[in-house]
């Protein structure tokens, strides 16, 4: 391991924009990531399809995490604690919240796109580093404005709702790492529409190109707190 290792937590990363985030940053210098799976033999799966393309400076650590589940989620939060200070690592640079699913039923998609984003956020909270970041993954279907427009976005009642309840709390917790002074930047992105099992694959962009804006938010070190679309592949921090 590099001796400035950026650290990094992403979580639902064993398929699609997550699956891809990890494998790209596990190609640069210094980095080490906590691959995060409901299943941690999906992780492991995942993450010998390209193990070989790993830096050898940096690292990719699977993970068993649930973010429906509180004991999940408090084991992974003391695995990555002991993992770090094992690696005489300060804390945990950066929090990618990646998971996300289109549920049957509102309750079910909110249990991950809302209420599983602000758990693992809220367990891992401590163990960020000041100056480090929280990137959310999300949607410009979150977009209010869009959907006041004509012609309007398609309508996918709870999961648009829940990314904007996400952008809106993205916004919220800006203001309080602002307040504590912590130079935490939080981020909600949005990187396209992109091919995944969520959508069945009907995206019109390749997933290993749309995580490009994750993985540029997680490795930047200075920028603002906000609310970002991706329409043009040029987000600026």
């Amino acid at each position: 391991m590099a001796s400035a290792v950026r650290s990094i937590l992403v979580t639902g990363a064993n398929q699609g924009l997550g699956y891809h985030t990890v494998h790209q940053l596990s190609t640069k210098k210094g980095v080490l990531v906590f691959m995060g799976s409901r299943r941690l033999a999906a992780a492991e799966e995942s993450r010998s399809k390209f193990a070989s393309e790993i830096d050898p400076s940096s690292e990719v650590v699977p993970l068993q995490l649930d973010v429906t589940d509180s004991t999940s989620i408090k084991n992974a939060h003391d695995f990555i604690e002991k993992y770090l200070k094992d690696k005489k690592l300060s804390g945990l640079d950066v929090l990618v919240n990646n998971a996300g699913i289109v549920g049957k039923t509102f309750e079910e998609t909110y249990a991950v796109n809302v209420f599983g984003t602000v758990a693992i956020t809220e367990a891992i909270r401590p163990l960020l580093n000041n100056g480090g970041a929280i990137v959310n993954v999300s949607s410009s279907l979150g977009s209010l404005h869009a959907y006041s427009q004509r012609p309007n976005p398609p309508v996918y009642l709870s999961y648009s709702s829940s990314k904007s309840a996400l952008n809106s709390i993205t916004l919220q917790w800006a203001i309080q790492e602002e307040e504590k002074k912590s130079g935490i930047r939080v981020v909600s992105i949005c990187p396209g529409f992109n091919a995944t099992n969520l959508n069945s694959y009907t995206g019109t962009m390749k997933p290993e190109d749309g995580c490009k804006v994750i993985v540029e938010a997680a490795l930047a070190k200075d920028g603002k707190s906000g609310v970002y679309y991706n329409k043009d592949g040029d987000i600026k921090w």
